[in-house]
């Protein structure tokens, strides 16, 4: 599991997505501090886990509506992706327990969000930009 990082290269050049990007990744770190430091809570393992689906939920709406607007025709691509991240969230987290892999959850979101970021969405920044121009 890695540390996520914000860089200026991850900006979508849209404040609000920008802002929600850093949330999420601010949520896996919160992740991957309880497990480097060898917390064994249950309870706030769960607390975060759902905060990361409900905030992943509300971003991917947001961002799926802006695509929308601009016209992005890999929309459908793109929504496609965002519930495959939630399925799999949502069946790595069901049944957690103390003998589960929070380990593996952190490692899947946190690797999920910047490749994501990074490729996905960085593809629709690309669009947006060029049909500005």
């Amino acid at each position: 599991m890695k540390l996520l990082k914000w860089k200026d290269e991850y900006s979508m050049n849209e404040e609000n997505i920008d802002k929600q990007h850093k949330s999420l990744f601010k949520l896996s770190n919160e992740i991957y501090d309880l497990v480097e430091k060898g917390i064994d809570d249950y309870e706030h393992f769960r607390k975060l886990f759902l905060a990361l689906n409900d905030y992943g939920i509300e971003h991917f709406l947001y961002e799926e509506m802006y695509m929308q607007e601009q016209g992005y025709p890999d929309l459908k691509e793109h929504i496609r992706q965002h519930n495959e991240f939630s399925n799999k969230l949502k069946d790595l987290c069901i049944g957690i327990d103390k003998e589960t892999h929070i380990r593996e959850i952190g490692e899947f979101v946190s690797t999920w969000l910047v490749e994501h970021v990074l490729n996905e969405d960085m593809e629709y920044k690309e669009f947006v930009e060029n049909r500005t121009k």
